[in-house]
């Protein structure tokens, strides 16, 4: 499963190259036009806690034609309810959510199969993301989530994130083997090789892919990408 990501701030899609179009609908659509089969939608603003983008994310999720994940700032109540009242067909909690992690218990429990967790790694330790904030040995916050039942985790390199210095194949095998539920891997991915190491670890229950930088600086295209998650290409 490969989520093209598409980063929201100030109303425009954030991670357009040089005059590329940066109207969020047309590029969400140009995505699911390319043959994608989710979409990663993260509000920015939320997420460093300068402004929102509910509504539009609303009107992105209600106009697509593939299932959406959305991502940015969730880790409260109040976040969490504009986050489910958009129709997103997964909600991912942010990392900064584990602080509590009874609330992120009661949330998983609740609303089942909609919620992911994200959990974002920099050497061995889950952070908050663009902070200092540390929120425990990775192997510890596992330990506590898969006794959530949680279904989903949305595993970020914080360290690799954005950065196309590819993809950290034994972080991502490391929580899979750790968890009883799907890790998405996220951050670092900058070839088609990236990609065929990650599929190499389905088995394990590495079970997609979200894509940014690459897509967006022409490391390859969405369809090469398909060809390779789907088995088909030659290399």
């Amino acid at each position: 499963m490969l989520l093209p990501a598409l980063d929201i701030a100030g109303g425009r899609a954030s991670q357009v190259v040089g005059d590329a179009e940066d109207d969020p609908g047309l590029v969400a659509a140009a995505w699911v036009a390319a043959g994608a089969e989710w979409v990663h939608l993260v509000d920015l603003d939320r997420a460093f806690r300068r402004g929102e983008n509910a509504a539009l994310i609303a009107e992105l999720v209600a106009a697509a034609s593939v299932p959406v994940q959305v991502s940015g700032g969730i880790d409260d109540e109040d976040s969490l309810r504009v986050a489910l009242a958009s129709g997103a067909t997964r909600v991912n909690l942010a990392s900064t959510a584990l602080r509590d992690r009874e609330w992120v218990r009661a949330v998983v429990r609740e609303h089942g199969e909609r919620i992911a967790v994200g959990v974002d790694v920099r050497a061995g330790e889950v952070v908050a993301r663009g902070t200092e904030v540390r929120l425990g040995p990775l192997d510890d916050v596992l330990a506590d989530l898969d006794r959530t039942g949680c279904r989903t985790y949305v595993v970020a390199d914080a360290s690799r994130d954005g950065s196309l210095h590819g993809a950290d194949v034994d972080l991502f095998r490391h929580v899979a083997e750790r968890v009883d539920g799907d890790v998405i891997a996220s951050g670092g991915v900058a070839s088609l090789d990236d990609l065929r190491r990650l599929c190499t670890l389905t088995e394990v229950g590495v079970r997609g892919v979200v894509l940014g930088a690459a897509l967006y600086h022409g490391a390859f295209t969405l369809a090469e990408a398909l060809e390779v998650a789907r088995g088909r290409d030659d290399d």
